[in-house]
Protein backbone atom coordinates (compact mmCIF):
# COMPACT_ATOMS: atom_id res chain seq x y z
CA UNK A 1 0.00 0.00 0.00
CA UNK A 2 1.99 2.97 -0.97
CA UNK A 3 0.69 6.54 -1.04
CA UNK A 4 -1.80 8.29 0.62
CA UNK A 5 -4.04 6.26 2.44
CA UNK A 6 -7.97 6.12 2.66
CA UNK A 7 -10.67 6.89 -0.26
CA UNK A 8 -11.61 10.87 1.45
CA UNK A 9 -13.13 13.08 -0.65
CA UNK A 10 -10.98 15.56 -2.29
CA UNK A 11 -11.75 18.79 0.59
CA UNK A 12 -11.37 16.18 3.03
CA UNK A 13 -8.12 14.67 1.82
CA UNK A 14 -6.74 17.98 1.19
CA UNK A 15 -7.17 18.78 5.22
CA UNK A 16 -5.14 15.45 6.15
CA UNK A 17 -2.59 16.53 3.56
CA UNK A 18 -2.20 20.16 5.36
CA UNK A 19 -2.50 18.68 8.52
CA UNK A 20 0.16 16.27 8.19
CA UNK A 21 2.40 18.48 5.73
CA UNK A 22 2.00 21.51 9.06
CA UNK A 23 2.63 19.38 12.23
CA UNK A 24 5.86 17.54 10.46
CA UNK A 25 6.98 21.27 9.17
CA UNK A 26 6.73 23.08 12.55
CA UNK A 27 5.46 20.81 15.25
CA UNK A 28 1.75 20.28 16.35
CA UNK A 29 2.06 22.92 19.00
CA UNK A 30 2.99 26.02 16.52
CA UNK A 31 0.02 25.30 14.53
CA UNK A 32 -3.69 26.57 14.27
CA UNK A 33 -6.73 25.73 12.62
CA UNK A 34 -6.28 28.74 10.86
CA UNK A 35 -3.02 27.52 8.95
CA UNK A 36 -4.94 24.08 7.97
CA UNK A 37 -8.02 25.67 6.44
CA UNK A 38 -5.85 28.01 4.45
CA UNK A 39 -3.11 25.49 2.94
CA UNK A 40 -6.19 23.00 2.85
CA UNK A 41 -8.42 25.59 0.74
CA UNK A 42 -11.21 25.35 2.40
CA UNK A 43 -13.94 26.65 4.35
CA UNK A 44 -14.39 27.63 8.19
CA UNK A 45 -17.66 25.79 8.27
CA UNK A 46 -16.01 23.15 6.34
CA UNK A 47 -13.22 22.11 8.76
CA UNK A 48 -15.85 22.32 11.51
CA UNK A 49 -18.10 20.02 10.12
CA UNK A 50 -16.07 17.54 9.06
CA UNK A 51 -13.25 17.73 11.61
CA UNK A 52 -14.50 20.01 14.41
CA UNK A 53 -11.01 21.80 16.70
CA UNK A 54 -7.56 21.26 15.56
CA UNK A 55 -7.13 18.84 17.98
CA UNK A 56 -9.76 16.79 16.36
CA UNK A 57 -8.54 17.13 13.42
CA UNK A 58 -4.92 16.02 14.56
CA UNK A 59 -6.70 12.37 16.08
CA UNK A 60 -9.01 11.87 13.21
CA UNK A 61 -6.28 11.52 10.74
CA UNK A 62 -4.33 9.60 13.59
CA UNK A 63 -6.85 7.37 13.84
CA UNK A 64 -7.38 6.75 10.05
CA UNK A 65 -3.55 6.21 9.45
CA UNK A 66 -3.79 3.64 12.28
CA UNK A 67 -6.72 2.06 11.39
CA UNK A 68 -5.26 1.56 7.67
CA UNK A 69 -1.95 0.17 9.36
CA UNK A 70 -4.33 -2.13 11.90
CA UNK A 71 -6.26 -3.32 9.27
CA UNK A 72 -3.01 -4.80 7.02
CA UNK A 73 -1.34 -5.81 10.33
CA UNK A 74 -4.18 -8.52 11.20
CA UNK A 75 -5.41 -10.02 7.87
CA UNK A 76 -1.50 -10.65 7.76
CA UNK A 77 -1.70 -12.43 11.17
CA UNK A 78 -5.07 -14.06 10.54
CA UNK A 79 -3.09 -15.32 6.77
CA UNK A 80 -1.43 -17.83 8.68
CA UNK A 81 -2.36 -20.72 10.78
CA UNK A 82 0.19 -20.82 13.85
CA UNK A 83 1.23 -17.99 15.83
CA UNK A 84 4.42 -17.59 15.26
CA UNK A 85 3.85 -17.81 11.06
CA UNK A 86 1.33 -15.41 12.14
CA UNK A 87 3.46 -13.31 13.95
CA UNK A 88 6.11 -12.58 11.86
CA UNK A 89 3.64 -12.20 8.61
CA UNK A 90 2.19 -9.20 10.27
CA UNK A 91 5.82 -8.01 11.54
CA UNK A 92 6.85 -7.77 8.04
CA UNK A 93 2.87 -6.24 6.91
CA UNK A 94 4.01 -3.68 9.58
CA UNK A 95 7.44 -2.83 8.50
CA UNK A 96 6.47 -2.64 4.76
CA UNK A 97 3.56 -0.16 5.98
CA UNK A 98 6.03 2.24 7.79
CA UNK A 99 8.16 1.65 4.98
CA UNK A 100 5.69 2.53 2.36
CA UNK A 101 3.57 5.75 4.44
CA UNK A 102 7.60 7.06 6.03
CA UNK A 103 5.23 10.65 6.38
CA UNK A 104 2.22 9.21 8.28
CA UNK A 105 4.42 7.11 10.47
CA UNK A 106 6.34 10.41 11.52
CA UNK A 107 3.44 12.50 11.71
CA UNK A 108 1.91 9.83 14.11
CA UNK A 109 5.02 8.99 15.95
CA UNK A 110 7.00 11.48 16.47
CA UNK A 111 4.83 14.45 16.81
CA UNK A 112 2.71 12.01 19.04
CA UNK A 113 3.73 13.05 22.68
CA UNK A 114 2.83 17.09 21.61
CA UNK A 115 -0.12 16.01 20.51
CA UNK A 116 -2.39 16.15 23.72
CA UNK A 117 -4.09 13.29 26.03
CA UNK A 118 -7.25 12.07 23.73
CA UNK A 119 -4.02 11.55 20.86
CA UNK A 120 -1.92 9.93 23.39
CA UNK A 121 -4.93 7.62 24.32
CA UNK A 122 -4.93 6.80 20.54
CA UNK A 123 -1.62 6.16 20.60
CA UNK A 124 -1.89 3.70 23.77
CA UNK A 125 -4.93 1.83 22.48
CA UNK A 126 -2.94 1.04 19.24
CA UNK A 127 0.08 0.02 21.33
CA UNK A 128 -2.42 -2.56 23.19
CA UNK A 129 -3.68 -4.07 20.00
CA UNK A 130 0.07 -4.54 18.99
CA UNK A 131 0.99 -6.51 22.31
CA UNK A 132 -2.31 -8.63 21.70
CA UNK A 133 -0.50 -10.17 18.78
CA UNK A 134 2.06 -11.10 20.99
CA UNK A 135 0.60 -11.69 23.70
CA UNK A 136 -1.03 -14.62 21.69
CA UNK A 137 2.40 -16.62 22.15
CA UNK A 138 1.05 -17.38 25.72
CA UNK A 139 -1.51 -19.95 24.41
CA UNK A 140 1.55 -21.95 22.96
CA UNK A 141 2.65 -22.97 26.42
CA UNK A 142 1.51 -25.73 28.78
CA UNK A 143 0.59 -23.21 31.74
CA UNK A 144 -0.43 -19.52 29.57
CA UNK A 145 -1.00 -17.89 33.28
CA UNK A 146 3.24 -18.71 33.73
CA UNK A 147 3.85 -15.81 31.82
CA UNK A 148 2.40 -12.84 32.35
CA UNK A 149 1.06 -10.07 29.56
CA UNK A 150 4.24 -7.50 30.78
CA UNK A 151 6.65 -9.98 28.57
CA UNK A 152 4.53 -9.08 25.51
CA UNK A 153 4.30 -5.11 26.82
CA UNK A 154 7.90 -5.47 27.13
CA UNK A 155 8.63 -6.38 23.74
CA UNK A 156 6.86 -4.14 22.01
CA UNK A 157 7.75 -1.40 24.14
CA UNK A 158 11.66 -2.34 22.87
CA UNK A 159 10.00 -2.20 19.06
CA UNK A 160 8.43 1.23 19.52
CA UNK A 161 11.38 2.65 21.28
CA UNK A 162 13.43 1.37 18.22
CA UNK A 163 11.11 3.28 15.77
CA UNK A 164 10.91 6.51 17.64
CA UNK A 165 14.91 6.43 18.13
CA UNK A 166 15.28 6.14 14.12
CA UNK A 167 13.01 8.61 13.32
CA UNK A 168 14.40 10.85 15.89
CA UNK A 169 17.85 10.56 14.32
CA UNK A 170 16.62 10.94 10.67
CA UNK A 171 17.50 7.98 9.78
CA UNK A 172 13.85 7.51 8.24
CA UNK A 173 11.59 4.37 7.64
CA UNK A 174 13.36 2.62 4.74
CA UNK A 175 14.98 0.18 6.56
CA UNK A 176 12.49 -1.79 9.06
CA UNK A 177 12.07 -5.04 7.28
CA UNK A 178 15.80 -4.98 8.10
CA UNK A 179 14.59 -5.25 12.05
CA UNK A 180 12.57 -8.08 11.84
CA UNK A 181 14.25 -11.09 12.50
CA UNK A 182 15.40 -9.38 15.27
CA UNK A 183 12.25 -8.55 16.71
CA UNK A 184 11.08 -11.92 16.08
CA UNK A 185 13.94 -13.24 18.25
CA UNK A 186 12.92 -11.36 20.94
CA UNK A 187 9.27 -11.75 20.51
CA UNK A 188 9.37 -15.43 20.37
CA UNK A 189 12.03 -16.77 22.82
CA UNK A 190 10.04 -16.50 26.06
CA UNK A 191 7.43 -18.61 24.07
CA UNK A 192 8.95 -21.15 22.36
CA UNK A 193 12.37 -21.31 23.13
CA UNK A 194 16.08 -20.19 22.33
CA UNK A 195 15.93 -22.46 19.10
CA UNK A 196 12.98 -21.49 17.71
CA UNK A 197 13.79 -18.11 18.05
CA UNK A 198 17.37 -17.75 16.85
CA UNK A 199 15.47 -19.80 13.43
CA UNK A 200 13.75 -16.46 12.72
CA UNK A 201 17.16 -14.81 12.32
CA UNK A 202 17.66 -17.54 9.10
CA UNK A 203 14.18 -17.15 7.36
CA UNK A 204 13.90 -14.72 4.75
CA UNK A 205 11.14 -12.24 4.44
CA UNK A 206 8.06 -13.16 2.94
CA UNK A 207 7.55 -12.31 -0.86
CA UNK A 208 5.52 -8.77 -1.48
CA UNK A 209 1.99 -8.91 -2.62
CA UNK A 210 1.31 -6.85 -5.95
CA UNK A 211 -1.07 -4.01 -5.25
CA UNK A 212 -4.58 -4.81 -5.56
CA UNK A 213 -3.60 -9.13 -4.87
CA UNK A 214 -5.63 -11.16 -3.04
Amino acid sequence: MRGSLGTASPPRQRVREAIMDLVLANGVEAITAGMVIERAGVDVAFFEREFGTLEDCYVKVYEENTEAFEQVVDAAFASRYSWRDGLRASAYAAARFIRDHPREVRFGVVQMFSAGERAQLSRERLLHRMVDLVDLGRQELDDPDSMSRGVAESAIGSIYTQLITDLQAGRGTGGAESFVPDLMYVAVRPYLGHEAAAEELTIPPPPERPEGGD
